[in-house]
């Protein structure tokens, strides 16, 4: 396989992923709805830092370094809480500001 075809293929590759994105906030705004309205079981908040933590850790690799950080605060914020319950009201305020700015370092031009 040549380097110029290596290199194309990531770039598909890149370019899927960026058009994942609005699906993958939109996964996670759902996710942190549903933990506010009370519509939690054991999974919801596992699940929700799941979703964070694979964006922080594949964003860089395709050229989104921004939403990768943004991604990790909004999943650090969340800390070892084990449910919705266990986050503190200014925990809860800080998510959503780091939500916010998840938001928009996915919507920067790259």
């Amino acid at each position: 396989m040549s380097w110029q075809r290596l290199g194309r293929e990531f770039e598909e590759l890149r370019t899927e992923y960026r058009k994942s994105m609005p699906a993958k906030l939109d996964r996670i705004e759902a996710l942190w709805e549903l933990i506010l309205k009370g519509m939690q079981d054991d999974t919801r908040l596992a699940q929700l830092k799941k979703e964070l933590h694979t964006i922080a850790g594949s964003a860089g690799t395709f050229g989104l370094p921004q939403v990768g950080s943004a991604a990790r605060a909004a999943e650090e914020c969340l800390g070892e809480a084990a449910d919705a319950a266990a986050l503190e009201e200014k925990q809860r305020g800080e998510f959503i500001r780091l939500l916010g700015d998840l938001k928009s370092a996915a919507q920067e031009p790259h």
